[in-house]
């Protein structure tokens, strides 16, 4: 399997498990209502992308700092969290201060960008699963959150399609979801690698 392919598997795997597993609820979840309006989805998309980016470019060198070694790999999870952590009040009490309307508008948002399953992922897979340069891992964390922001939509629109008076009782809600869910998982599967069921 390629590397875009492998990556491709962890966009999805990822936005499934923020978008469904680890929400409030299946549909419910903040992600998907801040899909459901488009202004607040493309600020979303910049928040999330300033978060991976400056968190991958300040993992990056400490990375190198710390080394590839047994300790390392454990060390890594919690610098990056911190790194995180750190990242989001800096945000959150620079821009309370500035601009106090701003903020009341992303202050909803920024918990889930900051701390999202995919800006810590991207920070722990570049030099570790991919050696990659320092632009490199830029990209993959822009694109990386194009993606989920894609995927993001084709979630919100296909759960918006579920909600139709024809579907039986029976079938409405969490079954109707996982159906769907593993139905575009396994179109996604298919342009990412040659499968055989058998």
């Amino acid at each position: 399997m390629s590397n875009f392919s492998t990556f491709v598997m962890f966009l999805f795997a990822t936005t499934v498990t923020q978008n469904m597993v680890l929400s409030t609820g299946l549909g419910s979840s903040m992600m998907l209502r801040i899909v459901r309006h488009p202004r607040d989805l493309w600020l979303f998309f910049a928040e999330l992308t300033g978060f991976s980016v400056v968190t991958v470019t300040i993992a990056y060198p400490l990375d190198q700092l710390i080394g590839f070694g047994f300790w390392a790999k454990l060390l890594r999870p919690l610098m990056i969290t911190g790194i995180a952590i750190i990242l989001y009040l800096l945000v959150s009490l620079i821009s309370r201060k500035v601009n106090p309307n701003f903020y009341a508008r992303i202050s909803h948002q920024l918990p889930l960008a900051a701390f999202n399953n995919l800006v810590i992922g991207v920070a722990l897979i570049c030099n570790h699963s991919f050696a990659l340069p320092l632009y490199a891992a830029i990209a993959l964390a822009i694109g990386c959150c194009g993606g989920f922001v894609g995927l993001s939509l084709l979630t919100a629109e296909g759960l918006q399609r579920l909600d139709n008076p024809s579907v039986p009782a029976a079938f409405r809600g969490l079954p109707l979801t996982l159906l769907y869910i593993g139905l575009l998982a396994l179109a996604i599967l298919g342009f990412a690698t040659p499968i055989s069921l058998i």
